[in-house]
C-alpha cells in the first residue's frame, strides 16, 4: 500500500547534514526550490511508498533544482555514476521536503513548532509551521556501487504526474502508517531497536515548568502464542506432514 501526501516546498541545504536541523556551530544555507504546486501534486499526487526503492519527483522541478544544485556544488545534477570521497559525499546538499500537516495537527499546540524536531517551524514557513519537514541526506539518496566504487543519485526528476517518496527517503526515520485515520507520520530515528529499548528515560521541563519524560518502549512480551487461523488446519497436518499452516501470535510492548 501507499499514502498520498501534499508537497508544499522543497529545499536544498548546503554542506549536507544527516538530520532536519543542522548544528548551530556549523550554520548551513537553506535554499528554496521554486515549485509549481499544481504540477508537483497532480495526477495521483505524491505518494509515500516503502515498496519503491528510489524517489521520483516531477520533471517540472528539473531546471530550477539543477540551477540550485550547480550553484551549491559547482557541478551539474544528474543520475549518472560519479566518483566521490567520503568527505565529498557528506558535503553534498541535503534535500528537505515540506509535507502539509494533517488537519488534526494544524491547530496550535502549547509547544512551539520550533521546539519539535521534524516540523517546519516559523523560520522556513511562518504560514504553516506545523507542517512536516523530511530530510534526505546524500548518504541516503546517493547509492554506492562496491563493484566500481561509484555513487549514483537515486532522486529522479522525471515524473509527468505526481511523484513517489521512496524507501531511500524514508531511511533514518520511524514511519507510522496510520490506516484507521488515513495518516502517515515521520520521526527521525537511529532505527536501532536495542537503542530504543535500553535508553534511560530523560526528564525535561516544558515552558510551563511541568516535568516530563521521553517515552521508552519496553522489551516485547509474547501475550498470545501462535494459533492457526483455522481449526481445521491442524487436522490437515496428519494427512499432509509437508503442509504449511498460517498462524497468528501477538507480542506486546509497553510505552
Amino acid at each position: 500500500g501507499w499514502y498520498t501526501v501534499y508537497v508544499k516546498n522543497i529545499f536544498v541545504r548546503t554542506n549536507g547534514g544527516q538530520k532536519v536541523r543542522g548544528s548551530k556551530e556549523d550554520p548551513r544555507q537553506i535554499i528554496r526550490i521554486p515549485l509549481d504546486l499544481a504540477a508537483i501534486n497532480n495526477g495521483k499526487g505524491v505518494i509515500v511508498d516503502s515498496g519503491t526503492t528510489d524517489t521520483y519527483l516531477h520533471k517540472n522541478l528539473a531546471n530550477d533544482f539543477g540551477e540550485v544544485w550547480k550553484q551549491v556544488t559547482g557541478k551539474d545534477y544528474s543520475n549518472h555514476a560519479i566518483s566521490l570521497s567520503e568527505r565529498d559525499l557528506l558535503r553534498l546538499p541535503t534535500i528537505l521536503i515540506q509535507l502539509q500537516a494533517h488537519a488534526s495537527t494544524q491547530k496550535e499546540s502549547w509547544r512551539s513548532p520550533n521546539d519539535i524536531l521534524g516540523l517546519v517551524g516559523t523560520t522556513l514557513d511562518p504560514s504553516a509551521p506545523n507542517d512536516v519537514l523530511l530530510a534526505i541526506p546524500a548518504t541516503h539518496y546517493m547509492e554506492y556501487s562496491p563493484r566500481d566504487g561509484m555513487y549514483t543519485s537515486r532522486v529522479y526528476l522525471t515524473e509527468s504526474r505526481g511523484g513517489v517518496i521512496g524507501a531511500n527517503a524514508m531511511q533514518g526515520h520511524n514511519v507510522l502508517f496510520d490506516w484507521e485515520n488515513s495518516r502517515v507520520g515521520f520521526a527521525e530515528s537511529t532505527c536501532d531497536y536495542v537503542d530504543y529499548t535500553n535508553k534511560p528515560m530523560m526528564e525535561y521541563h516544558d515552558e510551563r515548568g511541568i516535568a516530563s519524560k521521553n517515552c521508552v518502549v519496553s522489551q516485547p512480551i509474547l501475550s498470545s502464542p501462535c494459533t492457526p487461523k483455522r481449526e481445521t488446519d491442524m487436522e490437515s497436518c496428519h494427512d499432509n506432514p509437508e503442509l504449511v499452516i498460517e498462524g497468528v501470535e501477538k507480542w506486546t510492548m509497553t510505552v
